[in-house]
């Protein structure tokens, strides 16, 4: 059986790849001159890879969170984890506000093209860098303080 503070890492590549895609496909959709709360292909593609990313991010939170209880029972100081913590809810959180709005859009007929797209797109682009904070403080615990990182035996 897998043990459950692995369950955390195996997780968080998912929101990830996502959230990237989502966002490229966004800038891709807004660079010619479409619209991002049209049902069409790309803009669906990009709102449910935006979507799914977020829904990733909450499974991968809760398992993050009993990680951390395990690292800090097993004497890994509480201040880096709960930094990391701290980025990505915040990260998550503003994935879940820009996924809101754009499905407010895309509900009620508000277009989200030229100027009006962009501003929309602001949370996305300020999201991926939460993401990339995010994942470096997570690749800090692990290659630099071995946070439930199993030694191997060779």
């Amino acid at each position: 059986m897998i043990p459950i503070t692995e369950i955390h890492p195996m997780l968080v590549h998912f929101p990830i790849v996502l959230w990237i895609s989502a966002e490229l496909l966004s800038v891709g959709i807004l660079l010619r001159g479409g619209d991002l709360s049209v049902r069409q292909a790309w803009p669906m593609a990009a709102f449910y890879s935006l979507l799914a990313g977020t829904a990733f991010a909450v499974v991968a939170a809760i398992f993050g969170d009993i990680a951390l209880d395990h690292a800090v029972a097993a004497g890994f100081d509480a201040g880096p984890l709960e930094i990391h913590e701290t980025a990505a809810i915040s990260t998550l959180c503003i994935f879940g506000l820009h996924a809101m709005l754009r499905w407010l859009a895309s509900r009620f007929g508000y277009s989200l093209n030229g100027k009006r797209g962009w501003l929309a797109e602001i949370p996305g682009l300020l999201g991926i860098i939460g993401l990339f904070v995010t994942a470096y403080l997570g690749g800090e615990l692990v290659y630099q303080l071995g946070v439930n990182v199993a030694t191997t035996v060779h």
